[in-house]
């Protein structure tokens, strides 16, 4: 269980500075990556493809954001930050100095948009069931392109070279669902800190909560955005309707 606060209010002040993913660290490409392999089957190929271009072309662009909410300095880093000054928001944080807090996670009702840090927006059960299945598609693409340049195209249906070839695609088919289950082990603190912000959201059943099939697409950059959702297209009951800010502020 992380040591985090929610918190909500208006935006009082906004910055959002232009940065890259590797002001991270090094694990920024490897994340990038692994979420290639979890969009493949829950969103499309294309989408797949789009992401490991960011991770190996562009880097991923980010935005740090750097806002004041009720007097709270507040530091995240996203994908890109679709807010607003005056925005009415709810986050997810942790405090890191006295009045300073880094952002996990910010939601919008508003605009239906829930910002988290690249690599969160999946529990880990559906998680782990989304990089199997994505690990045994890109496994079934290797095998048809082996078995048709290999086998079909020069005509060799011969049984030393179905042993060969049929061996040799058993052996590889273990070792390339150990590479999957290492990268899923490795992202694993991110779908269990994805878990905790739904919790902490009150979201229903939030072990089941698999957002990835709801990025948002920024019309503006021609991007589907990594980590940035709409969330309200994944999830069954939303805690935060639009009316939820006239709610507040009428009660406040």
């Amino acid at each position: 269980m992380y040591d985090w606060v929610k918190f909500e209010g208006r935006i009082e002040a906004l910055e959002i500075h232009n940065g890259v993913l590797n002001t991270l660290g090094g694990a920024g490409d490897h994340l990038i990556k692994s979420s290639a392999i979890l969009s493949t089957v829950a969103g499309s190929v294309s989408l797949g493809a789009q992401t490991v271009f960011l991770a190996t072309q562009s880097r991923l662009h980010i935005q740090t954001v750097v806002m004041n909410i009720g007097g709270k300095v507040c530091v995240g880093q996203f994908h890109r930050a679709l807010l607003a000054a005056n925005e009415y928001v709810i986050c997810i944080a942790k405090q890191i100095e006295p009045n300073v807090y880094e952002l996990y996670s910010v939601l919008s009702p508003k605009t239906g948009l829930l910002h988290m840090q690249v690599g969160m927006g999946a529990a880990d059960k559906p998680a782990y069931k989304s990089m199997m299945k994505g690990g045994r598609v890109w496994y079934a693409i290797g095998f048809v392109v082996i078995v048709i340049v290999w086998i079909i195209v020069p005509n060799d249906y011969s049984i030393d070279n179905l042993l060969l070839w049929g061996g040799c695609l058993f052996l590889f088919y273990f070792i390339f669902m150990f590479i999957v289950k290492n990268a899923f082990n490795s992202l694993r603190h991110m779908n269990e800190k994805s878990e905790q912000v739904f919790k902490m959201y009150g979201f229903k059943n939030p072990e089941e909560i698999y957002l990835l099939t709801a990025r948002h697409q920024d019309d503006n950059a021609k991007l589907i955005l990594e980590s940035v959702y709409e969330y309200r297209n994944a999830i069954d009951y939303d805690p935060y309707p639009e009316v939820y800010i006239a709610e507040q502020e009428k009660n406040n």
